[in-house]
């Protein structure tokens, strides 16, 4: 028999239980069930485990701290982003010209749709600030998680490799082995650094780093690309090539995964906390001085956060996303389109429940993601299939809990919890346990993102297969996290959610027809 430990190192827990729709708009049925590990099992009487969960306080308090009214323009709030911009046309040029040579090796280390989507010009505007402004409000920076009055959902791994085109497997970022051949190339990026430091604006900007070995035919020149890629577009410092990025490039360079993947969401976790904090702090009345403002900068690709939201709130898409044409990044879909205007975007995401796509990616019935989205649900072998090997593997790391470990001087290191959103990957949800940090160190931390995998089988929902929650799941929401929304909101999910307030004697009856 599994013993315990042995159990919590499983990605998926398979038993029966009683379940209704997330809605709440079903009656409780009585079925097997998939979950992602670590859950508190809900059976029989909830109220008798020890749900409460110190995750549920941090739940019910993320919400409690926003101003009362949504008013982002109004707000003494600076936000700056270092990433969001229009691609340079010297930029693309760049791309097309090495793309012929370097594509295989690209697509080998699992960076060519990363490399593409660079391209794509995600357009900014006042109605794109309100709206990242509207979810970081519903951020959680204890559990990592939007919380919605319908339920949490967040950015995972899943997103990142998807939308943003990052491999999720590979070496870690923040060390590099470097032989003597490395570090040749290192001191030529280095010196070709301070030559681009040399030029009029006297900083080695991208443009200043473009002019010294875009169409060079330098030996470097491919890790030079790759280096402007990394300190433009994945690890966003300003407008200055960092030489942090350099051991990364050169390993790209040689044809060596990097997990960027872990390492990009991190710095997006780190963006919504401080967004968070930002909004927090608007309410706290900390900026007493006129015309002081509190002062955010985001050093994430944050362009994904709009793009997820997008992909995932039917009411908040703008109205035409463009058809995406084979071998294109998903990412395409939203290049040069313009968002949608909202009223209230804190308003809307309140109500869209009928509205946010739990699996938005299942609609690729084709292409390299094709796997994890069959037309009909399916286990499979993990290491049987050699073509597909690194794309399974990629996906279980989704699953699992885990620490992302960050890239830069500040050394974060964010925790994963996919437990908590287990609907987004096809799976059903059941009350998420608390999980201890492991991140005590970068190498700590990254020991455990990269453990083997238990598994040897994997299991993929249909790709139009709807997960469900556990009764006990929908009742401790109600109770735990639900009853201290704004009380305007909690009366109409109340509504909603009529079946949630009757579920003891609904279970009763379903518990006496099966017996």
């Amino acid at each position: 028999m599994m013993d315990e430990e042995e159990a919590l190192q499983r990605i998926m827990v398979v038993r029966e239980a009683f379940m209704v729709s997330p809605a709440g708009d079903s009656k409780p049925t009585l079925r097997n069930a998939r979950f992602l590990n670590p859950i508190i099992s809900s059976d029989a009487k909830s109220t008798d485990h020890h749900v409460s969960d110190s995750n549920s306080k941090a739940l019910s308090s993320s919400f409690s701290a926003v101003p009362p009214v949504f008013e982002p323009k109004n707000w003494p709030m600076k936000i700056e982003t270092l990433w969001w911009r229009s691609p340079p046309k010297k930029w693309v040029h760049w791309l097309d010209t090495l793309y012929p040579k370097y594509a295989s090796m690209w697509k080998k280390v699992g960076i060519l749709d990363a490399l593409m989507s660079t391209k794509c010009n995600i357009l900014k505007t006042n109605s794109s600030m309100e709206l990242y402004v509207g979810v970081a409000e519903k951020w959680c920076p204890e559990t990592n998680t939007f919380v919605f009055p319908w339920g949490e959902a967040t950015i995972t791994l899943e997103d990142v490799m998807v939308l943003g085109g990052y491999p999720v497997i590979g070496g870690p970022v923040f060390t590099a082995r470097k032989d003597e051949e490395m570090k040749y190339i290192e001191e030529k990026l280095i010196s070709g650094r301070k030559e681009a430091g040399r030029s009029k604006q006297n900083k080695a900007s991208m443009s200043a780093w473009m002019g010294v070995f875009m169409d060079s035919g330098k030996e470097i020149e491919h890790e030079a690309f790759l280096a402007a890629w990394l300190s433009t577009f994945v690890f966003p410092n300003g407008d200055l090539i960092a030489k942090s990025v350099f051991p990364i490039a050169i390993q790209l360079a040689r044809g060596v995964s990097i997990a960027l993947a872990p390492a990009v969401l991190a710095s997006i976790y780190r963006d919504l906390d401080l967004l968070k904090k930002a909004i927090v702090g608007v309410k706290e009345n900390k900026v007493v001085e006129k015309d002081v403002k509190l002062q955010v900068t985001l050093r994430s690709p944050f362009h994904l956060v709009q793009v997820w939201v997008w992909e995932r709130f039917k009411n908040l898409q703008p109205p035409q996303p463009k058809v995406i044409k084979s071998g294109e990044p998903i990412v395409t879909r939203w290049h040069e389109v313009k968002p949608a205007k909202l009223e209230n975007v804190r308003a809307a995401l309140n109500s869209s429940v009928d509205h946010f796509l739990w699996r938005p990616y299942a609609r690729l019935a084709s292409g390299k993601y094709k796997v994890f989205y069959p037309e009909h649900e399916k286990w499979i072998q993990l290491g049987k299939d050699s073509d597909s090997v690194k794309e399974l593997e990629a996906y279980a790391s989704c699953l699992r809990v885990s620490e992302l470990v960050g890239f830069g001087s500040d050394s974060i290191v964010k925790q994963y919890l996919p437990n908590r959103v287990a609907l987004q990957f096809g799976l059903d949800q059941d009350i998420p346990a608390c999980v201890q940090r492991l991140d005590k160190s970068e190498a700590m931390a990254w020991e455990n993102y990269c453990r083997p995998i238990s598994e040897r089988k994997l299991y993929f929902p249909s790709r139009l297969f709807e997960a469900d929650v556990t009764s006990g799941y929908a009742e401790w929401w109600k109770n735990s996290v639900l009853c201290n929304f704004d009380p305007a909101i909690h009366i109409a999910q109340h509504k909603k959610r009529a079946g949630f307030s009757n579920i003891a004697a609904l279970l009763n009856k379903a518990k006496t027809k099966n017996q």
